[in-house]
């Protein structure tokens, strides 16, 4: 492959040349005759177990309840009972009840299914 420059081009990289000679010739020279040292790769970091797993498989072994106490508490909750009366039937914090209320938990179960279910 044939390339052509131009003068500006041919200037600017004689130019270039001529700067790296100027710095490889003011830099020092070492020379080195000790032994060879050989640099060890650091050991890669081990994860548990626990860490490697994602947050939601992790969750699921602590879930209190299941699908079909879930479509109940919506029927309840759509019914106008309160969040507190329902928290202490299933024995779950008033948050967990609030979160499936404002749909922050259990997103997957609709309130059409609620109604079917009725």
């Amino acid at each position: 492959m044939l390339t052509i420059l131009s003068d500006t081009q041919v200037r600017t990289l004689s130019d270039s040349i001529k700067t790296i000679q100027g710095i490889l010739e003011s830099s020092q020279t070492v020379n080195f005759d000790g032994p060879a040292t050989t640099v060890k790769p650091p050991a890669p970091v081990k994860q548990p177990k626990s860490q490697s797993k994602t947050h939601g498989s992790r969750r699921k072994k602590y879930m209190m309840l299941e699908l079909a106490q879930v479509l109940e508490i919506k029927t309840r909750l759509a019914a106008g009972e309160g969040a507190t009366a329902i928290s202490r039937d299933y024995k779950v914090h008033l948050s967990t009840i609030n979160a499936i209320k404002w749909g922050k938990t259990w997103t997957h179960v609709a309130p059409e299914k609620v109604a079917a279910k009725s």
